[in-house]
């Protein structure tokens, strides 16, 4: 385990509710009804059911008993991990693995499957012939098309110079393509830059679920620097944050001195992390964020709102105001629990409030798809629904139900790790950006007012439950 993520989160073993699991002896559970109602309903199933368990059954049954106690909690940002889960996160946090060098991201609404919408030039699946749009149907021989992503993830990645085969469904293929591709190292690069017009330069984070985000920022900014940068874009949009440290980290960046972020649990409110004497930019900057940038992207852009330093550009933030600390348990996944809050260094708490930008921009890169859905009509009729001049078309089942959902072309992605891809033209809030750098003189800035009070790619799929699932693209 990286030291510097121990740090972070705090990985502490949950031995006690691994023991209340395996033996049932726990105090609480002893002396309380719905605990010895729990072992009661284990003991009963394992003795009376029509059935014999084994032990894969057993452990699954325990598996259902702690996700029970974690959905209870009706917490959104309280988890559990199980073991594969574990090692794929730990792969993502240490920002390598082995594997293919594609992204992917679910292929079906419910979130399952997997399509490929980026590949990564020279890696094993671009020298292999795979494209973006290419949906994985099979691993080694096993169908795939329905299993949840980061279960595909954790098939296709492995040991290194391992040999794994998939089964691909491209369009305007009558079969299932075969590819046999051995594992390489993936670095994962979760900043990009680029240069803009009037010696502009872009760096975007595109998460900070990574360890090596600061040292990939800094590589960024000098890079920029060599090419004559004078004023700086810094995007958090969509980036729906990570690490803490990585968060300090950056803030660090462009900050001379002063609180980061503070946290508050339930017994006080302490400063996490402060601004020390390294800076990496200390030019005019803007920072750009929208309805996506959350946790960590939060963290920055407040802590740069509240400086003064930087004017923050773009839609409403998420409001992700909480944080967790990961414990690992005894059947090697992890419970991440909800434990404090964090507060800009005003002491704002944004929490289902999120950041409100300086300037708001609405962010009009990617057009909402059209969408309907009926029922009533005759079955195998069609339904035509006409908006703007341009004709959709459903057809009803039996049932007399249909429904439509437009596909929207894929998103354009640099193919080149690092480089980003921009199209200010068509990117309001990057244009925007652009414009008030232009306005502002090199090297100075405007304190914002003190304030008191609180202040106001990626799926999101509607559960059964009624609850709201992110799904992030994942690398392979």
């Amino acid at each position: 385990m990286n030291k510097r993520r121990v740090a972070l989160i705090c990985l502490l073993a949950l031995v006690a509710l691994a023991l209340a699991w395996a033996q049932f002896g726990g105090v609480s559970f002893d002396r309380n009804p719905y605990g010895k109602a729990i072992k009661e309903t284990f003991e009963i199933i394992q003795q009376n059911y029509l059935k014999p368990l084994d032990k894969k059954q057993q452990e699954k049954i325990l598996e259902g008993g702690i996700t029970g106690l974690v959905s209870a909690l009706d917490d959104p940002f309280t988890s559990y991990s199980p073991p594969v889960d574990v090692h794929i996160r730990e792969e993502d946090v240490n920002g390598e693995f082995f594997g293919i060098g594609v992204q992917i991201a679910p292929a079906n609404p419910d979130g399952t499957g997997a399509k490929i919408v980026n590949v990564f030039r020279g890696g094993p699946a671009y020298e292999a012939g795979l494209r973006i749009g290419d949906v994985i149907v099979e691993v080694d021989g096993e169908d795939v098309s329905k299993m949840p992503l980061y279960d595909i993830v954790a098939k296709i990645r492995g040991p290194k110079d391992t040999k794994v085969t998939l089964g691909i469904r491209r369009s305007g293929a009558n079969a299932v393509l075969k590819f046999e591709i051995i594992r390489r190292k993936i670095e994962i690069v979760s900043v990009s830059k680029a240069m803009l017009p009037g010696k502009v330069g872009y760096v975007a984070i595109e998460t900070f679920l990574n360890i090596k985000v600061n040292d990939q920022l800094h590589q960024a900014i000098n890079d920029l620097k060599a090419q004559g940068a004078e004023k700086l874009i810094l995007d958090l949009r969509d980036n729906g944050g990570g690490l803490l440290d990585q968060g300090c980290q950056v803030g660090d960046a462009f900050l001379k001195s002063g609180v980061i972020v503070y946290t508050r649990d339930r017994k006080s409110t302490r400063a996490y992390c402060e601004a020390g004497p390294r800076v990496y930019w200390d030019g005019p900057m803007v920072v750009l964020v929208n309805h996506g940038s959350a946790s960590a992207s939060e963290i920055v852009s407040g802590a740069l709102q509240d400086d003064g330093r930087a004017k923050i550009i773009g839609e409403q933030t998420f409001g992700k105001g909480v944080g967790q600390n990961v414990f690992t348990l005894a059947n090697g996944g992890e419970l991440t629990l909800v434990t404090f809050e964090w507060l800009t260094p005003k002491k704002r708490s944004i929490h289902e409030k999120g950041i409100t930008p300086d300037i708001e921009v609405r962010d009009n890169r990617f057009p909402t798809p059209v969408a309907f859905e009926g029922l009533g009509a005759k079955p195998g009729s069609k339904i035509k629904v006409v908006i703007d001049g341009k004709t959709y078309t459903a057809v009803a089942d039996k049932d007399g139900k249909f429904s439509f959902s437009e596909e929207l072309p894929p998103r354009k992605l640099s193919d080149v790790q690092g480089e980003a891809l921009v199209d200010v033209d068509h990117d309001a809030i990057l244009k925007k950006a652009l414009e008030v750098l232009n306005t502002q003189a090199s090297g100075t800035f405007q304190k914002l007012p003190a304030t008191s009070g609180s202040e106001s790619g990626a799926m999101l799929i509607l559960t059964e439950s009624g609850k709201w699932l992110l799904i992030l693209p994942a690398e392979i």
